[in-house]
């Protein structure tokens, strides 16, 4: 390979990609095929899309299978909520997640029978204990463009709201390790999994400028 060509962390991206699109069609023709033969192939397509991404996968691939094997229908990116909450101090509150031990928005994924609305409400609540009034849509970024770390082996749409804080309670024992509010120029080190800085600076602006339109990749 040369020096001016695509280095390996390209190459393992393009893998992943590809596995990643298979498993789409996989999914999209499990469901809407209906002959038997073609079942089988894309059953044997998903086995292959699985197969590679344990190849390039750095996280738990036992947890993928479980996804895929519970995930059905047409193959749509999945949604995460993130609720941006200031005080009067103009501190951001963040949670510190158990399992990477780092600072994060408090949020997670969407339950279904809820809306958005509804499902950054409850994360706040239960990850801080803090109940919200839930203010506006502020961003919605596609996890992929926007360099989060470890990727994951399915697209992700992040919603973004600014929230105004209504009640300190306390959190759910077992959601996170700590919780705390914090300046923007002295943020703790961040889980990049979930939320990064520039993320938090535009959530700011939003809190600064309510009704400001909505940012989307």
């Amino acid at each position: 390979m040369s020096a001016d060509g695509p280095g390996e962390g390209d190459a393992t991206a393009a893998v992943r990609d590809s596995a990643i699109r298979l498993l789409a069609i996989a999914q999209s023709g499990l469901h809407y095929g209906r002959d038997d033969f073609d079942q089988q192939r894309y059953r044997q397509v998903r086995t292959a899309a699985l197969t590679l991404l344990e190849l390039v996968s750095r996280g738990d691939i036992g947890e993928l299978q479980r996804l895929v094997a519970v995930d059905t229908g047409y193959a749509t990116p999945k949604v995460d909520v993130r609720g941006a909450v200031f005080d009067e101090d103009e501190r951001v509150l963040l949670v510190r997640d158990r399992s990477d031990g780092l600072w994060t928005l408090p949020g997670g994924w969407c339950d279904v029978l809820e809306s958005p609305r509804e499902a950054v409400a409850r994360e706040v609540r239960e990850e801080s204990g803090v109940t919200v009034d839930v203010l506006e849509l502020a961003a919605v970024l596609d996890r992929e463009r926007q360099g989060h770390k470890p990727p994951l082996p399915f697209n992700v749409y992040k919603l973004f709201f600014v929230c105004r804080p209504v009640h300190l309670g306390a959190p759910e024992e077992l959601e996170t390790l700590a919780l705390g509010w914090f300046a923007l120029d002295a943020l703790p080190p961040l889980s990049i999994d979930r939320v990064t800085k520039p993320q938090i600076a535009l959530m700011y602006e939003h809190h600064l400028h309510p009704g400001r339109p909505a940012t989307f990749d």
